[in-house]
């Protein structure tokens, strides 16, 4: 879930800019993580972990709201260990988790710079982040529009998709030089 947060930390600072630049490994990613949310559901045999209702997750200055927020955990991870142990302490490790899901209504903020859309998945083995369902991203007064927002983490890059109904827009605002 730490990596969940390095990537969306990523994709915040990366606004500005259609690709995405490297960051380093901060602070941030040992910080705690806190969701709060008006219901928690256990799926042991479908290993998924549900937190619906007002669902509010943070990490230090990062915040994701949404309707839903849905862990998927693999059958089997490195060594073939199963991964059916979850929710139990000491269980589940983060490699453990095959994709996240935020659901409905999903806003990712970090100071000024704000993503929105109807859904953000996270897939964990792959490092890819797609965000759809009208994706918006904004820093300040500049904002990119598309169909599909995508993320590659191993490859340092982003995109914006259009379609046939919504093509690619983005308003950029110079920002004056200082003298």
């Amino acid at each position: 879930m730490k990596r969940f947060f390095v990537v969306l930390v990523i994709i915040i600072v990366g606004i500005p800019l259609v690709q995405v630049s490297a960051q380093p490994a901060s602070d941030e990613d040992n910080k705690p993580i806190h969701i709060t949310s008006d219901r928690f559901d256990a799926y042991t045999e479908q290993r998924m972990a549900v937190f619906s209702g007002n669902v509010v997750v943070t990490q230090g200055d990062t915040t994701i709201n949404s309707d839903e927020f849905r862990l998927y955990y693999k059958k089997e991870v490195e060594g073939g260990r199963k991964s059916n142990q979850f929710m139990r302490p000491g269980g589940a490790q983060s490699g453990d988790i095959e994709k996240i899901e935020a659901k409905g209504n999903v806003t990712i903020r970090q100071q000024e710079k704000i993503v929105t859309g109807g859904l953000a998945v996270f897939y964990n083995d792959e490092q890819k982040v797609i965000v759809t369902e009208n994706p918006v991203m904004k820093d300040g007064d500049n904002v990119i529009r598309g169909d599909t927002i995508i993320f590659f983490m191993a490859e340092n890059k982003g995109m914006v998709k259009g379609s046939p109904n919504q093509r690619v827009t983005a308003t950029i605002y110079p920002e004056e030089k200082k003298q």
